[in-house]
């Protein structure tokens, strides 16, 4: 007697969010009683790469975690030896020793496109393994996605550039963070050739010439990339790295943080009370000498739980007001990074500026160069200079993200998602399940990754998309196994997605 028949499964993207659904799938059915098909529609020829760890890339942007510390992508994460499966790698392969720039205190920090090559080699080789569930890499693009059948029939057909169809009975959005949007301000710039409207496409700092006065908007992770590069190509003008608070990341210490305070035994509903906590957290961990990051790694593991606290006006204030101390924080740089950055503000070779735009032009003239005005914070005078090149580096465009992207506007068009209220993306229920225009859990359509920030808290950071994933997959499979598979100590049903640990190297980070 044959039995039932494999569930389809459809996933739009490929990178660390949508390799970690098809990785933890694969597990579920080497555990036994699932077996699927999955489509991972992803144009680009790596797997659990995306953009942040693309193979090929600027060998200067570094992980921002040591190669001891990064966890796999491969649904192993919580396994005994997982977190140095990396380092292994990095070692069997010469990484460490073709590197040697890449060590800082005796811990490695790899470039991230070598973190990308290993993705791609771990999880092919998972894939191509034989088992009941079997994945597919579609090097395609989707375009649209629709309910089969009539209006609410089940399931869903998804419609490739190419002109190929998938049926699935379930759907899942891992479209990352969407391109980057250039600030009001400078919308007037928009395809002007001196203006860097992203600065991660290929390419794209390709135009800048070495002698060029580059202004760089935004002050996070993007920014010290981009420096590092410049400068690594020889740039020899000044530049000028300007956000609302300038604050850049906080390097990365050598140690490792261990969780330390407890917020969720009693958690805030009002962010200022969740901020008051913490500094006293801090506080307390100074006198006991233990170091910040500590408390900082409690409230990054507990983040899920704080966030379902606080209720949406609060979540705003937070954007509005604290959200960029966070990222600061949160988001810190590899050491080899925060030193050429430090270097390079030390010898006049990058001023780092706190203000606000206020106005840009284009020159007019042979020279074609820009005119930018901005108010520096605290004043009210306006600073207005001219400049060469423009670099825009205030991260992912989750404002445009429905208009941008065509799969997510036909999916709201048809009432099947919706914006989150803080416009972060998609809303979702506590297991990723995409809510419809009417705020209802929609059945077989779930949504992992940074789309979720606004409803679920931090995932942006592989450290928090990996978990998500891995609890999207047990979802889909609970979904999937008949109800006697889930009794008498079988798998339980899917429940709110787990938080695990898997301290890994974070997404790209916007303005400061």
């Amino acid at each position: 007697m044959s039995g039932p028949e494999p569930v389809r499964i459809v996933i739009v993207g490929a990178g660390v969010s949508g390799s970690g659904v098809a990785a933890g799938l694969v597990r579920a059915g080497a555990a036994g009683g699932f077996s699927a098909t999955v489509d991972l529609v992803d144009p680009r020829p790596s797997l659990g790469a995306g953009l942040t760890y693309a193979p090929g890339g600027d060998p200067r942007h570094r992980v921002n975690v040591p190669s001891v510390r990064m966890a796999a992508v491969t649904g192993r994460t919580g396994e005994e030896g997982a977190e140095e499966d990396f380092h292994r790698w990095c070692l069997e392969r010469g990484v460490l020793e073709a590197d040697p720039a890449g060590w800082s205190e005796g811990l490695h920090y790899p470039a991230r496109s070598e973190f990308g090559r290993y993705l791609d080699e771990r999880l092919r080789s998972l894939f191509a393994a034989p088992g009941p569930v079997r994945v597919t890499h579609r090097r395609d693009r989707a375009v649209a996605a629709h309910r089969r059948g009539a209006g609410h029939g089940k399931g869903f057909v998804v419609e490739m550039a190419g002109g190929d169809v998938a049926e699935a009975d379930a759907l899942v959005l891992c479209t990352g963070n969407p391109p980057p949007e250039l600030p009001g301000v400078l919308a007037a710039l928009r395809g002007h050739p001196r203006v860097v409207a992203d600065p991660w496409a290929p390419g794209a700092l390709d135009g800048v010439a070495r002698d060029d006065r580059v202004l760089i908007v935004g002050t996070g992770l993007t920014m010290g990339d981009v420096v590092s590069t410049l400068l690594g190509r020889g740039h020899r003008g000044p530049l000028t790295a300007l956000s609302r608070h300038g604050l850049v990341p906080r390097p990365r210490p050598s140690g490792q943080a261990a969780s330390w305070a407890d917020f969720t035994a009693d958690p805030p509903t009002r962010i200022s009370d969740l901020l008051r906590r913490a500094r006293a957290a801090v506080a307390a961990a100074h006198r006991a000498g233990r170091p910040w990051t500590d408390v900082l790694e409690s409230l990054r593991l507990q983040n899920g739980a704080l966030w379902s606290a606080l209720p949406p006006d609060e979540r705003r204030r937070f954007q509005r007001h604290l959200r960029v101390w966070w990222d600061a924080h949160r988001f810190q740089a590899a050491p080899q990074v925060a030193r050429l950055v430090e270097a390079a503000q030390a010898d006049g070779r990058l001023a780092v500026l706190a203000g606000r735009l206020v106005a840009a032009c284009a020159e007019e003239g042979a020279s074609g160069g820009l005119w930018v005005v901005h108010r520096p914070r605290g004043g009210d005078d306006l600073v207005g200079r001219g400049y060469d090149a423009l670099v825009n580096c205030t991260g992912a465009g989750h404002g445009a993200a429905f208009g941008r992207n065509a799969v997510l506007a036909g999916l709201a068009a048809q009432g099947l998602i919706r914006p989150d209220r803080l416009g972060l993306g998609i809303e979702v229920d506590g297991r990723g399940r995409a809510l419809d225009a009417a705020g209802r859990p929609v059945p077989g359509l779930f949504v992992v990754g940074p789309p979720t920030r606004g409803s679920l808290g931090e995932v942006v950071g592989a450290s928090e998309i990996i978990p998500h994933a891995l609890g999207v997959a047990d979802a889909l499979t609970a979904d999937a196994l008949p109800a006697a598979a889930l009794t008498g100590g079988g798998r339980p049903a899917a429940t709110a997605i787990p938080r695990r640990t898997a301290p890994t190297s974070p997404a790209r980070s916007g303005s400061r």
